[in-house]
């Protein structure tokens, strides 16, 4: 008989699902996994107060059903061993009193509740006694408490047991189905090309190489190897071949195309695979506003009654193709929530696509996803794509800021309110901005660090949440942009980060500082690694790749991937080293101190290499500030066209710049700054693009919170310069570079300019192929001759 371990955890759901999507009911994906301070110092309270007391009390018991044998087995929070045992859980969450209605209305269908009676089915079935079951539910804002006591009818338990259990035979069933077509999808997976590119097949061994020795990969390859395929194919193969799946992250969603493409080219050359991409809630939602709450939303509303009645999940099952029109038709027909029926039809997809939030973000929507099955061996493989965005974007994650401005902005918002509601929203905008101000030292004239403000943060954050379930319970019709949404929202980022801040009292992580002009306060967090260490353990085999990974030490740290295990590569361009040409102007500098006098010399260099041959080049600058000035000095040649990347550019702004850029018989250039637009995510084939100039690495601002980011980086890595300043620039600068070269027949030029370029702490960033021994090797001295003669040895 084959036994399979369930935690209590995964067991205690109703049979069938019931209920609305809801931070309260406890079905929720995203359900916050906080308060473990609490829980241990209620249990440290506890076990002072009482001899009988113990936590974390383990408990297990096999059950025969049909053909399996389900080990079921959890940790009791608390229990009390005396004449009359008492199982205590201990459940946190903001507002105790809105869980303790949920309670209520849901009785025995809640998780919690079926939770507790999982462990007092258990302890009764070990012991023979019928102990008494207790959840005691914290505040997370105020430390307030309650208990609920929950009933044990041993009749009813033993009756939803075997429900349960027949539910999870049935469930193991369809798994091992799934298990089997991914095994024979697997052994029939090819390379879908038939000549795979050069570097490819030394991309492929290396994957293989580290999955077989279970390491986790940081892998720096050039665009045009034909890295994404190259990464998916051995990764994906290897998923399969144990029943898996492979989440595939981008940093942005306009990135997963080149995902779908490799899934479409392994598709077409015959292999069976269902592949999901996750669409955002905010393009998806069918409401106005993309707010899970049953007040409000239709769709949330007995979302799992209705997911479960229809059998809906059974319906995603059978389709091959998962797109967004086939969730939003669903959806309007079911009245169910589109978004979350994404992540029903994901347990069966061999591949999952999506945003890097959706697995790195706090209390990300792919945690329960990526643990689901029960047949399958070990866990999903995780592909991180662009992974030299992944330290900075995952410091986002916990870096939110209150800004006077901002609030202050939203009083022009509430004249779309009702009168009775007006009133009331712009008083609490009042006092939202009172509380940011507060917060200041009054002694200080300019950007300062402060003591996180927890208490008077967290009381504002109830009342805007109060306010708005008052708001949403009413008969008035949200509009797209609600301000009382916009508000509420707005200060929960701000008060969700503050309790990342409150688990690392006493640590240099986090700091909270104070801006003037306008008045802003701001939460920072230095290093997220500990927060992305802990998403890894969610699956086998990690592999993170990029064209820019240089320094390894500096993003396997930063990224959570700092280990004896780490295995990293570098793999050089495929294509003729005599198609491009990478020099350096030591002359030229793009420091504040050095800038007046560089904006001319620029141009003029700008001016004097483009001359050299008609066709489209970019002029990536470090700032749009310091962009407009060359501009300024820059005299265009004859029948040539100049464009410029705006500081907000719409889509179809951008596509305009793109298509002008494609006709090749014209000349162009193109003005923009690294890490935007133009100088990531963007290919530009063929003669699109012949020539890129970079000025300058675009080291950030020297302000309060890049130098707080620079102490912490020298205490924790002694290399506090480069960590804050140097890495993070070369990362834009050297992926600006790489636009030209995308394909074996593009040719073109690459200028640096500025002389910190060929200083060694920078050279680091470099891809190996860019010089051989020393980055003065890309110093010409005589650059116009040198690229004149380039140009002219090229065959046409």
């Amino acid at each position: 008989m084959e036994k399979i371990n369930v935690a209590v955890s995964e067991f205690a759901l109703p049979v069938p699902r019931r209920g609305s999507i809801d931070s309260n009911t406890g079905l929720g994906r995203n359900t916050p996994q906080i308060g473990i301070e609490i829980h241990q110092r209620i249990q440290a309270q506890r076990a002072l107060e009482s001899s009988v007391y113990e936590a974390e009390v383990g408990i297990s018991r096999e059950f025969a059903a049909e053909e399996y044998n389900f080990n079921l087995q959890g940790r009791m929070d608390g229990l009390y061993r005396g004449e009359t045992p008492r199982i205590e859980e201990i459940k946190s969450t903001f507002n105790i009193h809105d869980l303790q209605r949920n309670l209520v209305a849901m009785g025995s269908d809640h998780p919690y509740v079926l939770q507790i009676k999982t462990y007092g089915y258990l302890y009764w079935l070990e012991n023979n006694v019928q102990p008494a079951l207790n959840l005691h539910l914290v505040s997370t804002r105020n430390g307030e408490t309650l208990d609920h006591e929950v009933s044990l009818d041993l009749l009813d338990v033993e009756t939803w047991f075997q429900l349960r259990l027949q539910e999870l035979v049935e469930e193991v069933r369809l798994d091992e189905k799934r298990v089997q077509r991914r095994k024979k999808a697997a052994k029939a997976m090819a390379f879908p090309f038939a000549e795979p590119r050069s570097g490819q097949i030394e991309l492929i061994q290396t994957i293989e190489d580290g999955m077989k020795d279970n390491q986790p990969m940081l892998l720096q390859a050039p665009t045009g190897l034909g890295k994404t395929i190259g990464v998916l194919y051995p990764t994906l193969k290897e998923s399969l071949a144990r029943g898996q799946k492979v989440i595939y992250v981008t940093p942005k969603n306009s990135q997963h195309a080149v995902a779908e493409d490799a899934i479409d080219r392994l598709q077409e050359a015959g292999v069976n695979l269902k592949s999901l991409t996750v669409t955002a809630k905010s393009k998806i939602c069918l409401k106005n506003e993309a707010f899970c709450n049953p007040d409000y939303c239709e769709y949330a509303k007995d979302h799992y009654t209705k997911v479960a009645e229809h059998k809906i999940a059974e319906q995603l099952a059978k389709k091959r193709s998962l797109t967004q029109k086939t969730f939003t038709k669903i959806a309007e027909e079911f009245k169910v929530c589109p978004f979350e029926i994404q992540f029903d039809a994901a347990r069966d997809a061999d591949t999952v696509i999506c945003d890097y939030n959706y697995v790195f973000a706090p209390r990300s929507a792919l945690g329960s996803v990526a643990s689901a099955g029960w047949a399958q061996t070990g866990k999903p493989n995780l592909v991180i794509d662009e992974a030299h965005n992944l330290p900075a974007r995952a410091i986002d994650y916990y870096s939110p800021a209150l800004s006077v401005f901002t609030l202050d902005k939203m009083r022009e918002d509430t004249v779309k309110l009702r009168p009775r509601f007006r009133k009331k929203v712009l008083h609490l905008i009042d006092d939202c901005i009172d509380v940011v101000k507060k917060c200041r030292n009054k002694d200080q004239t300019k950007s300062h660090q402060i003591e996180p403000p927890f208490e008077l943060f967290l009381e504002m954050d109830f009342e805007l949440k109060a306010f708005l379930s008052t708001y949403l319970a009413s008969d008035i019709e949200i509009q797209p942009k609600d301000v009382v949404m916009r508000l509420a929202f707005y200060w929960a980022e701000f008060t969700n980060a503050l309790e990342y801040v409150q688990l690392g009292a006493g640590h240099s992580q986090f700091f909270t500082s104070f801006s003037l002009n306008p008045d802003t306060v701001k939460i920072t967090c230095c290093d997220a690694s500990e927060m992305l260490k802990d998403t890894y353990s969610n699956y086998e085999q990690v592999v993170g790749f990029s064209a820019t990974l240089k320094p390894f030490e500096f993003y396997s740290r930063l990224a959570g991937m700092r280990s004896a295990k780490l295995k990293t590569a570098e793999f050089t361009s495929p294509f003729p080293k005599t198609n491009r040409k990478v020099l350096v102007i030591p002359q030229i500098s793009s420091k504040f101190s050095d800038r007046e006098k560089s904006y001319p010399r620029i141009a003029e260099a700008v001016e004097k290499i483009t001359a050299l041959k008609r066709g489209n080049y970019i002029v990536f600058c470090p700032s749009f500030e310091f962009m407009f000035r060359v501009m300024n000095e820059f005299k265009i040649h004859d029948g040539w066209q100049v464009l410029k990347q705006e500081r907000s550019m719409k889509r179809n702004e951008i596509d305009h710049v793109l298509e002008l850029l494609k006709d090749a018989h014209e000349a162009r250039i193109l003005f923009a700054v690294q890490g935007g637009v133009f100088s990531e995510g963007v290919d530009y084939p063929g003669h699109m693009v012949i020539g890129a100039f970079v000025v300058g690495p675009p080291l950030p601002h020297f302000d309060l919170e890049r130098e707080k980011m620079r102490e912490y980086y020298e205490e924790h890595y002694s290399s506090g310069f480069d960590y804050a300043y140097t890495y993070p620039a070369m990362a834009k600068a050297v992926q600006a570079a790489g636009r030209v070269i995308r394909s074996e027949t593009d040719q073109g030029i690459i200028i640096l300019m500025d002389n910190r370029f060929i200083q060694p702490s920078y050279a680091k960033s470099m891809p190996q192929d860019w010089f051989q021994d020393d980055p003065r090797e890309m110093v010409s001295q005589s650059i116009l001759k040198d690229i004149a003669d380039f140009w002219s040895n090229l065959s046409p």
